[in-house]
């Protein structure tokens, strides 16, 4: 078996992870990543290519549907990276109280977009989709601690996803 899929452990519905060690990606990984995400109910999936939650570097291939809903969040105290691997997304920034700050359209690299970012601990951020899937590979370092992420008090809770992209279609860039 070719890449990443030899190693795979299948954590939850979306989650998978590799055994820490050499993993490589081919177009076959990514056609799981979306089969695991169409079937799952938040409609995203992962591989996690590090071991496991404790490890001190985090990157994990993450595949997401058009109608997967990110909640508004910022991470206490670590920055994360996102590469665009397919797909077109805006990557929106928020003030503490939940007004816009900045939209930066994402693609990968051959549609001319930003194809990467840095995020500092403690901005607000989403993802907002503008294609069917996206792909994209976040690094960030660990280990991972769901209390070290704050969900926007502002924005509707990832278990109301419908409620969440009308608030995502909704936002607009900041005016200067």
């Amino acid at each position: 078996m070719h890449g990443v899929q030899a190693n795979l452990r299948i954590v939850s519905p979306e989650v998978l992870y590799s055994d820490g060690g050499f993993c490589t990606v081919d177009g076959a990984t990514v056609a799981l990543l979306k089969e695991m995400a169409a079937a799952s109910p938040r409609h995203r999936s992962r591989i996690c290519f590090h071991a496991d939650a404790d490890a001190l570097q985090q990157e994990m291939l993450i595949v997401m549907h058009a109608s997967s809903y990110v909640r508004p969040h910022r991470h206490l105290d670590k920055s994360e990276t996102l590469t665009v691997i397919e797909g077109t997304t805006d990557a929106v920034l928020f003030d503490s109280d939940g007004n816009v700050t900045d939209i930066i359209a994402m693609s990968d690299n051959r549609a001319g977009g930003s194809f990467f970012y840095r995020m500092p601990a403690g901005v607000y951020h989403t993802l907002v989709f503008r294609s069917e899937w996206l792909v994209f590979l976040e690094t960030t370092m660990g280990p991972f601690d769901r209390a070290r992420t704050e969900l926007a008090p502002w924005a509707p809770a990832e278990a109301e996803p419908v409620a969440g992209r009308v608030y995502l279609a909704a936002l607009t860039r900041p005016q200067p």
